[in-house]
Formats: C-alpha cells, structure tokens, sequence
C-alpha cells in the first residue's frame, strides 16, 4: 500500500486525538502500567491539542490512498520532534519512517542539524533503528504518576 504524508489541517484534531489515543490503549499499553496511559492519555485533552496546533509545531498526517489518516508526527523549526503515532493496526508498514524523513527534511529546511526527541520505551527500539543515539533516561510526573522515556539525538 502506498502512503502519502502532507501537513496536517486543523480539522483534523478531533482524528490526530482519537489516533494518539487509540496507540496509547493498544501499543503503549505493553510498556506501561494502566494508571500511566490513562494519565498520558488525560494529559493530552481536548485543549492541550488546540494549543500544540496553534503553537511553532509543524503536525504531518500519512494517510492511505483512500485518504484515511493512519498516523501522524510533529516537529518544530529547531529539530525538536515531538510526537509521532501511528494506527496500531497500520504499524510495521514503514510509516513511521515515513513521518520521520519527513519530519528531518523538514527541520533542514530550517537550518537545524540535529533531531532530539522524548522517546517512549515502546519506540526505543525504532528511534534506535533509525540512527538516534540515547542520551539519557528520562523520568516524566504528572497526576501522580512517573513514567520512563529517552532523551534521543539524530545528526542531520
């Protein structure tokens, strides 16, 4: 199947929302605990994504030919990636490579010349894969929780 990956449109969100939450109950699940997912998952409401899309992130969508939205990231102008998602039923298809040498172009084009992001335990094994190197472990709280994840750095 062929994918396409274009810059998001605001009225998206309500999809990119269902999207994250959806990988966050059926892929993130295996890595942590319920009470961290459904904290990341609270974390993320309906306000805090209005925020990120009117922030300097630049949101990218892959979808099918038939246009059906199966995954997404966000990058900013520095190289700072700060998320990518993809449908758990479309995973291992090369769309988060995909999303990715999208999201570097995207960050030459402004001059940066390193990728850093926050990684979580189950896309360790991916970032690694794509030529990210760990530069230390990250503990993240909120709602009375801790989770894991990686502070990640790619050479452009």
């Amino acid at each position: 199947m062929m994918y396409r990956i274009r810059n998001a449109e605001n009225k998206e969100l309500a999809v990119l929302t269902r999207l994250f939450q959806e990988t966050l109950l059926r892929v993130n699940s295996r890595d942590y605990t319920p009470q961290q997912i459904e904290a990341w998952g609270r974390k993320a409401d309906k306000s805090r994504w209005e925020e990120l899309f009117a922030s300097s992130l630049q949101f990218m969508v892959a979808e099918t030919e038939d246009q059906k939205i199966v995954g997404f990231t966000s990058i900013n102008s520095q190289g700072y990636l700060h998320s990518m998602f993809v449908d758990y039923r479309y995973q291992r298809q090369g769309i988060a490579r995909l999303l990715l040498t999208k999201a570097e172009e995207y960050a030459r084009r402004y001059g940066a010349t390193v990728l850093s992001a926050e990684v979580s335990i189950t896309a360790l094994p991916f970032f690694k894969k794509q030529g990210f190197c760990l530069k230390r472990e990250n503990k993240v709280s909120f709602e009375n929780t801790t989770m894991i994840n990686y502070i990640m750095e790619k050479q452009l």
